[in-house]
This record gives structure tokens, C-alpha cells and sequence, in this order.
């Protein structure tokens, strides 16, 4: 289609002299020729092909030239989207590593997904610094198609997700960050195999290096430095959320990482990164990003590329706009917040499809003054470490659900530092937070970090098709799901039931400031333990963070001499750690946990993990556990066969909706780090009845789900009376189990 042209006087003023790209133009103002498909499915892509002349320098900076559409939809809304510039690349597998290839010259296009059936009109606007020219009106056709929509908070219950025709969506899946030398070669397995598992969620990085890094440091001439898009990875990018769209996938894309503006230790890239003045870019020192004006600029063009090329996507799940923020160097909590008032508010304002918005923390207790702002649409947490992350899923969960948004855990892992695929053969890291989220309220699974050397090559996913399985016509959104209390008791008491130790290692993790990174008291007695409970899952030193420094006191109680075990894993090398205990003030036990020179401090230290026992006599003793070192170590406390066990040693977790409940159970010494790191053997516990409440009356149908194998144990009818109690008798339990209750309509 050839299309005539309405040409005005008049220039755009621009922040600075653009730069100069091997992609800068000078030919007259002019719209030439546009190409698009006259019929496209509703929630599908309109793809136009613009020829255009113009002059710029720079044709990723709106202020030296500009493409936009005005987009009228059957319905009269208007509605505009950016153009930008594309290159076509051909992609080889070169010895096992991808090798793109451009296949042609740059050329510009506008991305148009319609939401309503029926005729739309395009009128396209060019802007350089000659003048304007409009194109005629363009017409297309939109026909209804199986796409569901984008994703949305959810109008019926804003805990939870939604398409735009109204069916909930619970994302489950792992990370998918990067590729690995294979490059977008990796993807055409890792994503069918999560697809045909039931998974619906993947996360792509942006920044700073890998398959997808829109902005690298180098010259202006070659393509590079800050102001300019590697077209390379964006081809790469459209690729992949291509084939997620196929797989039928959503992916969260992360814009930028803390490492950009990290400057030493925990994989620093302030040296490398094209921000850094030292290579081109504008920021003196890393703190200027969240202030500097031109930096402000870069980033704006940088959400229109984004918005232009992937924002007609409904499989674009969300944009994040950090991950880990907090793990940039000099973290400013009120400055950070400042940052993400303004770019939520100009996303927002660019976006006109309304993608979800979202940032993430590197400490579980994320920095709820970000959290809550209201242009940021969803919450999340990262658990690494500690005894157990399945206890940081569910009490980050509980704690997170009051910011009245949805909430997931975005990165989980046993360890920080690398996925222990050696000894997490059956994926326990993976299992059991997925479980505790699905139990606890979660918005989605809990996503494994580990996906491309943990799950891929130990062949994992199995482990999401038994949930998936499981949740098999749950609508979240529909449910109005509510914790509910559960209590299990022995379906046949023990004549002798064992003894037990007093379990207090699940315990929250947190580098920043937290309830549990204060000095906490309990009591220990015949009757439990008491006071401020939970535990920290980690002991700060006197040294790096005095502020988070958090010794523990415990006032003990006792009919006989206990013997305390305060459990040590994971050790900071930035400066080591020291244990000490006393005992009515006086030292009992010193351990001093050194960093070695040549551990780098971004690793931490595991030949210091170990249980570390003492005895507390009877009567009434105190007990400070301290960390009096430089940093900090994880830690879990438990005092050993303290109490003759009456009830199960199983915890039970369970959320109530109006026609479904879902539950987990799991034996409360089932934790990463006691079966897999301990291969501690768990006795199995004997068959046993999980009560709940909260229900509606009448009849439920109840399915007994072995997570593990994905399938029912067990399928039985149960009858709720008025008191909205039930009873569910379970079969005995090794490691855990999951239960699902479904109303019968009608009492049948």
C-alpha cells in the first residue's frame, strides 16, 4: 500500500546532542510504503512493516526520531504504540555454541495487538528533526481467536491473577534467566519440557551479560554503550517469547539487575557495565543512577523499545523492573522508591495493554516502602539458605499477604551459590517450597533458580506435573481462598510415643531490617517454647551490619539436663563468623568460623556446617546464643528429645475456598537440609486424621495426593456438618502429602 503523506514544519528539542549509531539516516521525511495483514486473530500480532525515510542519528532516542501509531479499536478507544527498529538475524549452533548472523538491513515496524473483534484503523505519526508526517488511515481486521488476553490483577479477589476473559491464572514454573552457550538453542528443549509438564511461567534477564543483554558496553560505531539496543538479543528475545507463546508459556522479563550497580563483592558488574563513565556511559559513580537526569532519559527510551517490540505480547507475564534491587551498592531505600514512583508511573503511561509491574529483593523481607507502592502491581520474594526455605515460603507468604497484593516466591534454592544437583538428586529444593506455597495462599508456585543445572539435567520435571495435576480446575481468583487452621492426630495412639526433639530451625532469613534481626527472648518449658517467636534463621555479627546484630536469650525451665544443638550451615566469607555461647553468663562454647583470604567474599563457607551441642542443666538457666564475628552464619536451634510427642510429628497447612481446599502435610523433620545435606533417615509416620475448619456443609469429595508419584492415594466422600469441621484420614506418611477438597454440588 502506497500512502500519501501530510508533512509539517518544525523540529523536536531533544536532552543533548543524540548520538551517532551505524544506524543513522539522512533522507527526506517521508512514510513510503507500509505493509501489514488485513486479518489478524483477536490477541494475536498486527505486525507493520514501515519503509520510511528520515534523519537521525540515533533511532532509539524518541527526541531525534520518532514512529508512532494512533490505533482506533472497533469500539472507538484509541490508543497509541511506539515503532522501533528491527533487524532480521539467522541463528547456527556452531561447536555448541549459537551464532547469530544478520539476514538483512534494519528496518522499522510497529506491533499492534488487537483486544476487541472487529475492523480497527492505524494512522502512523513520523517525527524527526525536519518535521511530522502522518500516513492515511490503515485498516485491519480482528477475528476471535483462543488467546485468553494478558494477565491482570484479579477484580474478583486482587490476591491473585487473571485473564482478560476473566479465568484465573496461577503461575508455575522455574527460572529461565538465560541460555546457556547454546543460547536460544537451550530454549527449544527447556521450555517444551516445562510446557508438557503443565507449567505456564518462565523469567528472562535483560541485563547485565547473557542471551537477552539489550545494553553493552563499546563503541557508539559498533552498535554499543548506553542509548543504543544490541539488536542481536532482541531478536533473540522475540525468539523465545515466541516460543513460549507456542509452549504456551508466560514470561516475566527482567530489565535490569543489582549488579549493574554493584562495585564489589556478590558478582559485581559496576566495572563492565556501559552505565559507567569509565566506559562511555553516563554515571560518575553508581549511586548518580537513581537521581542523574540523563540516566533517567536512557531509561525511558529504554521502556518505549520495550513497550514498542514486546508490549503487544499477552505471554509478556510482567515487567520487572529490578531484580534483587537491594543489592545494589549504597542501597537507599527512600531514593530506591523514588526511582520506582517515577519509571512505574511512565511504564504505566506507555503501556497501554497495562502489563503488570513488579521489583524483587535479595533479603525475603523485600523493603515493604517499595512493596506497597501502588503502581507497582504484585509482590515478591527470594529465599536462599537456611535449614529450611520451605519455612521462609510459608512465613513470607503469611507475612506478605497483608500488602493486600498478589504474592509469589520468584527465586528459591537450597543455596545461593550453586543448585548441590550432586546431592539433590530427587529435587527437594524444587518439591517442597512449591508445595508450601500452593498450601500457604501463595499467587503462584514457588519458581526454582536452579532451572538450567539442576532441573534440566537431574530431568525434574515431574515434579510440576503432579502439582499441576493436582490443581486441575482450581480458578483461584474464584475461590476466595483463606488460611485455615488444621490440627492431625493419631488415627491409632502409640502405646510408646517417642521421643521428640523441641524444633525451632525454620526460622526467616534476612540481610535487612527485620523482626528477627533484633535480639529476640524465649522461654523453653514442659510446655514448648514462648516469647518471640519465630527464630531468626540467621545470626548477624558485630562487624559489616552492627544494626542487624541479633543475639538470642532463652530462659530455660527444665525438669532434666537437655542437651541444645544450635545448627550451623552456610558461613559468610566476608569476614567469617564466631559462635558463642554462655550459660548463666559465663562461656560454654566458642567457635570461631574464619574466612580464608583466598575465599572470594561473594562465596560463603560450608566446612564450618555442623551441629554444635551442649547441655543446659535442669532448673532455671539462661542461654545467650551470639554471633560476636564480622558476619553472619545461618543457623537452627532444636533441643534434643525434649518432650514425649502426643500428637504427629507432621505440620499441616491448608487453604479454605467456597468449593475447593487445599492442603499439604509434611513431617516437620523433612528438610533440605536434615534429608538431603544430613540424609537423616525420617521415620515414617503411622496412619493419621488431618482436621480442618472452615468449610461449607455438606458433602466433599476428598482426594489423598502422593506428591512424589502425582497421583491420588486415595479418593473418598466426607460429610461437613454446621460446625463447618472435617476430617480427612490420611495414610501413613514418610515424607509429605497433599489433600484436595472438592463441594459436591447439590449434596452428590
Amino acid at each position: 500500500m502506497v500512502l500519501s503523506l501530510v508533512v509539517m514544519a518544525g523540529c523536536l528539542a531533544g536532552p543533548s546532542t543524540p548520538i551517532h549509531t551505524p544506524y543513522a539516516k539522512s533522507e527526506k521525511l517521508a512514510i513510503r510504503h507500509v505493509d501489514l495483514t488485513p486479518t489478524v486473530a483477536r490477541f494475536g500480532l498486527e505486525e507493520l512493516h514501515v519503509d520510511l525515510g528520515a534523519t537521525y542519528d540515533n533511532p532509539f532516542d524518541a527526541s531525534d526520531v520518532s514512529l508512532d501509531a494512533t490505533v482506533t479499536a472497533p469500539s472507538g478507544k484509541s490508543f497509541e504504540v511506539p515503532g522501533f527498529l528491527y533487524r532480521p538475524f539467522r541463528r547456527e549452533l556452531k561447536a555448541g555454541a549459537e551464532v547469530d548472523t544478520p539476514e538483512g538491513e534494519p528496518e522499522w515496524r510497529v506491533r499492534v495487538a488487537p483486544t476487541e473483534v472487529g475492523p480497527y484503523r492505524v494512522v502512523l505519526t513520523l517525527k524527526d528533526r525536519s518535521g511530522t508526517a502522518n500516513s492515511e488511515n490503515l485498516k485491519f481486521a480482528a477475528t476471535e481467536g483462543q488467546e485468553p488476553g494478558f494477565v491482570h490483577v484479579s477484580q474478583k479477589d486482587h490476591r491473585y491473577f487473571e485473564f482478560e476473559n476473566g479465568k484465573g491464572y496461577f503461575p508455575l514454573g522455574a527460572n529461565t534467566c538465560w541460555g546457556n552457550e547454546a543460547g536460544t538453542f537451550s530454549y527449544d528443549t527447556w521450555l517444551p519440557d516445562f510446557a508438557k509438564n503443565g507449567c505456564n511461567y518462565g523469567r528472562l534477564w535483560l541485563a547485565p551479560t547473557g542471551s537477552f543483554a539489550l545494553e553493552q558496553s563499546g563503541k557508539p560505531s559498533d552498535g554499543k554503550g548506553m542509548g543504543q539496543f544490541d539488536l542481536a538479543a532482541a531478536w533473540r528475545l522475540d525468539y523465545v517469547l515466541q516460543s513460549a507463546r507456542t509452549d504456551g508459556m508466560y514470561m516475566m522479563l527482567c530489565i535490569d539487575s543489582y549488579n549493574i550497580l554493584r562495585e564489589k563483592d556478590s558478582y559485581p558488574y559496576w566495572d563492565k557495565t556501559p552505565h559507567n563513565s569509565d566506559n562511555g556511559g553516563p554515571l560518575r559513580t553508581w549511586t548518580e543512577f537513581w537521581t542523574s537526569e540523563k540516566m533517567d532519559s536512557f531509561y525511558k527510551s529504554k521502556l518505549r523499545y520495550l513497550v514498542a517490540r514486546w508490549g503487544w505480547d499477552s505471554h509478556v507475564f510482567a515487567w520487572e523492573f529490578w531484580n534483587e534491587v537491594n543489592g545494589v551498592s549504597d542501597f537507599d531505600a527512600a531514593t530506591v522508591r523514588a526511582w520506582h514512583v517515577r519509571m512505574a508511573s511512565t511504564l504505566k503511561a506507555l503501556d497501554p495493554y497495562g502489563h503488570l509491574r513488579t521489583t524483587s529483593f535479595a533479603d525475603p523481607a523485600g523493603e515493604r516502602s517499595i512493596d506497597q507502592l501502588a503502581d507497582l502491581d504484585f509482590d515478591q520474594t527470594h529465599a536462599y539458605g537456611g535449614p529450611d526455605v520451605t519455612g521462609t515460603t510459608i512465613y513470607q507468604q503469611t507475612r506478605k499477604a497483608e500488602n493486600g497484593k498478589p504474592h509469589f516466591v520468584g527465586e528459591v534454592g537450597a543455596d545461593s551459590e550453586g543448585p548441590r544437583a550432586d546431592i539433590d538428586i530427587k529435587g527437594q529444593q524444587v518439591h517442597d517450597p512449591l508445595w508450601a506455597a500452593i498450601a500457604s495462599g501463595g499467587s503462584g508456585g514457588a519458581m526454582s533458580w536452579w532451572w538450567d543445572n539442576l532441573i534440566a539435567p537431574n530431568k525434574l520435571y515431574p515434579l510440576y506435573r503432579s502439582a499441576t495435576d493436582f490443581l486441575a480446575g482450581v480458578d483461584f481468583p474464584s475461590e476466595d481462598f483463606r488460611q485455615t487452621d488444621t490440627h492431625v492426630r493419631y488415627e491409632v495412639a502409640p502405646k510408646n510415643p517417642p521421643k521428640k526433639d523441641l524444633v525451632l530451625e525454620n526460622g526467616p532469613v534476612s540481610w535487612g531490617p527485620s523482626p528477627t534481626n533484633t535480639p529476640r527472648r524465649i522461654t523453653i518449658n514442659g510446655s514448648g517454647a514462648s516469647g518471640q517467636l519465630p527464630l531468626t534463621g540467621i545470626l548477624h555479627g558485630i562487624r559489616n551490619h552492627p544494626e542487624l546484630h541479633n543475639p538470642i536469650e532463652i530462659r530455660f525451665e527444665l525438669q532434666h539436663p537437655t542437651k541444645f544443638v544450635v545448627e550451623v550451615g552456610q558461613v559468610s566469607a566476608y569476614g567469617g563468623a564466631k559462635l558463642v555461647v554462655k550459660l548463666d553468663g559465663e562461656a560454654i562454647m566458642t567457635r570461631d568460623f574464619v574466612a580464608p583470604a583466598s575465599t572470594p567474599p561473594e562465596q560463603t563457607l560450608k566446612n564450618y556446617a555442623g551441629n554444635y551441642q551442649f547441655t543446659v542443666p535442669d532448673g532455671i538457666h539462661s542461654v545467650v546464643i551470639d554471633n560476636t564475628g564480622a558476619d553472619w552464619f545461618l543457623a537452627g536451634f532444636r533441643a534434643k528429645e525434649f518432650y514425649t510427642r502426643s500428637v504427629p510429628p507432621l505440620q499441616a497447612y491448608a487453604i479454605t475456598g467456597e468449593h475447593t481446599v487445599l492442603a499439604w502435610i509434611r513431617n516437620e523433620d523433612d528438610t533440605f537440609r536434615n534429608v538431603v545435606e544430613l540424609k537423616h533417615a525420617i521415620p515414617v509416620t503411622p496412619p493419621t486424621v488431618l482436621g480442618m475448619t472452615g468449610l461449607a456443609s455438606g458433602w466433599w469429595k476428598a482426594v489423598v495426593w502422593d506428591t512424589w508419584a502425582g497421583s491420588a492415594v486415595s479418593t473418598t466422600r466426607v460429610h461437613v456438618g454446621i460446625d463447618g469441621n472435617v476430617r480427612v484420614r490420611l495414610p501413613s506418611i514418610g515424607q509429605d502429602i497433599a489433600v484436595k477438597l472438592t463441594r459436591e454440588e447439590n449434596g452428590h
